[in-house]
């Protein structure tokens, strides 16, 4: 599978509970509020889990602590539930440096960069060499740090802890595990040896158990059937959307998302909540950009030009009030449907500007945009939006975990043929 049809180019943003969404990607505090519409879509995913191969070394990672953590030899130290993190860390090195060095092509997931810079060196793991890490900061960017939240709604771990599978995920993942016995045995050596301070070498040969074992466990995805069940096949509108997916090239989510809504009665209401949700928030997005845009201008002057329709705006605003329940989004919500004025394009501009201040409080960061003398003032620089993103019931700019979702569909679909 190409690398651009796994990454495609998207305008979302990460969930900001798993992957350190940058606050200053989200200036209107949207990105919770998108996040509940597409939780009732896609309850599992997150907008960085685009590689179903991310699921199935996660589950190995975890399955294989078990195995570490349980082993009489080790040390106390070794089993220590602390030491999980370390552990992890030094298995996905191992998984990466393993299989980018003998399937570059087909690697798609974080830390090529680093796995490219050090493939004609000699594997190695280590936790205190930092340059043999696959990023900055790996736990955080890396597969823990990604795939962890989805992984623990899906129900392949634990509920209650990100170091342990769950009884039904533990139960399949050891009687097909991805890594057997012997390779097994070499990994935790190399693993011993990187807790213990060292940095540790790895097998060179491609024809070594542990790199057939990791190679395969990246290929074959032992786990394939059980993962489309949990992410895919556990919720009936997330599994009724995927299979439209799979047939879908140019995916446009608001023509999907209107369809699916037409064809599938059951769900219509769930789906055309997201819809008066975008509907909204979108046009809103291109007005802030809109008046950044304009710094050095009164509000008045800047907002004069604007390509929007009041009308429109406000029965988007009014829809965007019955689009569903925001849970403990509610309160942001229900700002954004008060504070909106809609009687003129100043007034607009100006409640925009509002609500961006407050979401700004909140998180005790400057505004990027703000009045001095009714002059707008700011250090950003952005440019006019296109007409296209005023336009309601046109202008989108988030996928709903919908693009993650296609992804993990296809791979699942591939392998399961």
């Amino acid at each position: 599978m190409a690398r651009d049809e796994i990454f495609p180019h998207m305008l979302t943003q990460r969930d900001d509970e798993l992957s350190g969404a940058s606050i200053k990607s989200d200036a209107m505090g949207f990105s919770s509020i998108r996040s509940v519409r597409g939780r009732d879509l896609v309850p599992h995913l997150t907008g960085g889990t685009y590689s179903v191969q991310g699921f199935q070394f996660l589950v190995e990672a975890v399955r294989l602590w078990e195995v570490f953590k349980s082993d009489k030899n080790q040390s106390d130290i070794h089993r220590h539930p602390d030491r999980f993190r370390d552990f992890f860390l030094l298995v996905e090195q191992a998984f990466g440096r393993i299989v980018f060095r003998h399937d570059e092509e087909d690697w798609n997931l974080p830390g090529a960069r680093r796995l490219s810079a050090l493939s004609w060196k000699d594997p190695h793991i280590s936790l205190k060499d930092r340059g043999w890490h696959l990023l900055g900061n790996q736990l955080a960017g890396g597969l823990l740090g990604i795939y962890r939240g989805a992984s623990q709604r899906a129900g392949l771990l634990d509920e209650y802890g990100h170091d342990r599978l769950s009884d039904e995920t533990m139960k399949l993942a050891t009687s097909s595990p991805g890594i057997g016995e012997k390779a097994q045995k070499r990994l935790f050596e190399a693993v011993r040896e990187a807790m213990n301070g060292e940095t540790a070498l790895l097998p060179k040969r491609s024809d070594s158990s542990l790199s057939q074992d990791l190679l395969g466990t990246y290929q074959d995805l032992p786990l394939a059937g059980h993962l489309r069940e949990r992410l895919i096949k556990s919720h009936d509108l997330n599994r009724l959307l995927a299979e439209r997916l799979l047939g879908v090239d140019e995916l446009d989510y608001r023509i999907f998302l209107t369809e699916a809504a037409a064809e599938l009665a059951e769900h219509r209401e769930t789906i055309e909540n997201v819809i008066r949700c975008e509907n909204l928030l979108a046009v809103l997005e291109a007005v802030f950009q809109w008046v950044c845009a304009g710094k050095g201008n009164t509000v008045g002057e800047a907002a004069e030009d604007m390509p929007v329709d009041l009308k429109a705006v406000e029965d988007a605003r009014e829809n965007f009030g019955n689009s569903g329940n925001y849970g403990p989004s509610s309160a942001r919500h229900k700002r954004i449907h008060e504070v909106l004025a809609t009687s003129d394009k100043g007034a607009l501009a100006e409640s925009v500007i509002e609500i961006h201040k407050q979401v700004c409080s909140e998180r005790n960061r400057a505004p990027w945009i703000e009045l001095e003398d009714r002059v707008l003032s700011g250090d950003v620089f952005m440019r006019r939006p296109d007409d296209d993103a005023f336009r309601v019931g046109t202008a989108w700019s988030d996928d709903y975990y919908i693009s993650p979702l296609r992804s993990i569909a296809r791979q699942l679909d591939e392998v399961l043929q």
